[in-house]
Parts: C-alpha cells; structure tokens; sequence
C-alpha cells in the first residue's frame, strides 16, 4: 500500500552567494564549484558548495495522525508488517557526475523561511532562507554551521550553510553507482524521529553531499531537481508504503492458460478525498463452448496469487507507483477475498486534475503478462 505525501517548501542555499534567496525556484540544485571554475563570468578561486533545504510540514503531522488512528503502521525498516517511508526526487539534469557518489539527508534542527526570491534574480533576492540566513529579512542567522566546506584550506568563510541533527537515527543516504540521478532515498529514521519528537522539531530535510566530499578537490558536477514550484508532476514526495496483503481466499485462481482481467467498478473520475477499492475480475480469453445459464463475468475466479500492479501518469507514461517489491516490501501485491481480487488506492496520494493508468502484473510459472487499458482521472 502506498500514501503520499508533497514537500510544502523548499530552497536552494548557495554558498557562493550567502545571502542569496531561491526559495520559489522551480529547480533544486546541488553543486560543488572548484577552484578554478567559472561561474556567472567569473573564475571562482576557492570552493564552494550548494545544499537543498526541503520541508514537509503538516504533511508530517497527517502522517503521524495516521499512525495513530491505525490508518498506516508504525514506521520501522526492519519489520515487515511496518512501515517505510523514502524520499523521492525526480532529477532535472545532471552534468559532469563522478561514477560513484553519495547524496545524505539529516533533519534540519532549526526552523527557516522559505522566501520568494530566484537563483537568478537580478538583483539578488534576499527575503527569506540563504546560506547564512535562516531569514535575512529578521537578520536571523543559522546559530552554527554543522558543517561548511568554508573550513577546508585556502576558504575563509567559517559559518553558515545551515544546522542539521547528526548521530544515529539523523541521517539517510543513498549511494549511486553510473545509474539515474533520480533520488529514492530511505528516510523512515528521520520522519520517526520527527513523530517521537513532536511536530516542533520538525524542521524538514538538509540534502548534501558528504562532509568528505564537499571539502576535497573532486570535480563532483552538478545535480539539478524539480522542485515544489515545479510545473511537471515531479513535485518532492514522500512515500509511505507497507505490506497490506489481504489473502483471506474463498475464490481460485483463474486456470486458463489466457485469460482477461476486468476492473468491475473502475469511475472515469475520483475526488482527492476518495478511498477507492478497485474490484478485479478475471475471465478465459477464449472460453470453452458450453451451454450456460450466467455470465462469464459472473463468476468469482481471482488472479494469479503474484499478480501485482502500478499507476503511471497517462500523458508522461512516468510511474507514479512501481510494481516491484522494492527493499523488500511488497507494496502493490493485488489481495484475494471471497469476491475475488481488489487493491485500494488513496486518491489524495496523486496530483488532481490529471489522468492516470493502472497496469496489472500477473505471474505464474515461467508466465507473465501485464493488461494497462484502465484509466481514471483524479480531480479536486
């Protein structure tokens, strides 16, 4: 089962400008400048770093209210009953990348103001969060730098770039190895911490590099991010999923070799509010002949027991929610009850307005096949 939550805020910190504000940029950059290049026409003789502030918000406190009215399951990444919870950023570009790098998340330990300023505005934005600001506006600084590449040789900025939770429990990361840029990163610590902790602590994410990282001499390239101003669907998510399986039985499994699957009560249209079970059928693709007194789409017979599926966006063909049972939770496995198959789908988890595709995936032995002509539209 998958819920979704959108970041409510986010900005880009750049240390090379310290008090500059991109707190309504449509894209999240995370860059690492070496001495000797150039940037905005001029060569850069020290180092210098960015970093992404992203926060959920009231998201958090939704998710911890689930919890506790038993809609979602405690958070923990060792117990499959449980819940995960990861962080998804969808990549915009990305240029000059090592093979092998790091990307870290830690909760940000102080609160800070989003701001309505751009990269590149001309001149700079200043109202809001930057590397040496929480908000320059109120002349509030960030209390203490946890870390700053300014500390390496050679730089003489000592402060700033924001203060994060460190230790065990405050830290997330997610290693890439000559593979998509795009971030899914495992976070349950993190949003645990925040639930346990109450919503005060909650200041949102710090997405850098590693310490060691920012502060050699390794060209590292350039990541860029869709952010919350985005006008794509690739909004910052979170991703709550869990092994909902319901496998109570009462109906078989089809037995023809091929065979059709029919959604019985599929809407052209859901509301964001909706919880929708979505009632499988399935029938023989070429029925024996037979004389009968009912229908073939009467019959209560259920899918392969490793059938499966996904909701991609219609217009993109982007995946919205995979298949897989990726780090080990099986989140989209199709149960099976005395009326045959269903799942349930949220419908607040998709953005409004726009239509979307169901692809089943049913497996049996050495046999797989997948049926996508089912479409629905989510409109607020």
């Amino acid at each position: 089962m998958y819920r979704i939550f959108y970041a409510e805020k986010d900005a880009t910190i750049y240390e090379t400008h310290p008090n500059r504000n991109a707190g309504i940029d449509q894209i999240l950059e995370l860059i690492k400048i070496t001495s000797g290049s150039k940037v905005d026409g001029t060569i850069k003789e020290k180092q210098y770093n960015t970093r992404i502030l992203l926060d959920f918000g009231k998201e958090i406190t939704a998710l911890s209210e689930s919890i506790v009215a038993g809609d979602i399951p405690a958070l923990n990444n060792n117990n499959v009953t449980s819940a995960s919870v990861f962080l998804n950023l969808h990549a915009a570009d990305a240029a000059d990348l090592l093979h092998d790098y790091d990307v870290k998340a830690f909760p940000v330990s102080q609160s800070w103001v989003n701001g309505n300023g751009y990269a590149t505005s001309e001149p700079q934005q200043t109202n809001g969060v930057s590397w040496d600001f929480r908000n320059y506006k109120d002349g509030i600084k960030w209390d203490t730098g946890s870390y700053s590449s300014g500390t390496s040789p050679g730089v003489t900025r000592t402060t700033g770039g924001g203060s994060w939770y460190t230790g065990s429990g405050y830290e997330a990361s997610q290693s890439f190895s000559n593979e998509s840029p795009d971030l899914r990163m495992n976070v349950t610590d993190i949003v645990n911490f925040w639930i346990k902790s109450g919503s005060s602590v909650n200041n949102g994410f710090m997405i850098k590099r590693p310490k060691s990282q920012e502060a050699n001499s390794d060209i590292l390239g350039s990541l860029k991010f869709f952010g919350r101003e985005t006008h794509t669907i690739y909004v910052p998510r979170l991703e709550v999923c869990w092994d909902d399986i319901n496998n109570a039985g009462g109906t078989s499994a089809i037995s023809s070799e091929t065979y059709v699957p029919y959604i019985k009560n599929i809407k052209a249209e859901y509301r964001r509010s909706d919880i929708a079970r979505f009632r499988i059928g399935v029938r023989p693709e070429f029925p024996t002949r037979s004389f009968t007194t009912s229908s073939f789409y009467m019959t209560s017979e259920r899918l392969p027991a490793s059938s499966s599926y996904s909701i991609y966006d219609s217009v993109t063909n982007d995946i919205i929610i995979q298949d897989e049972p990726v780090y080990s939770k099986s989140k989209t496995k199709i149960s099976n009850d005395s009326k045959g198959s269903y799942f349930d789908l949220r419908m607040d988890s998709f953005m409004p307005e726009r239509y979307y595709k169901i692809q089943l995936k049913c497996t049996r032995t050495n046999d797989t096949q997948t049926f996508d002509d089912f479409y629905f539209k989510v409109v607020n």
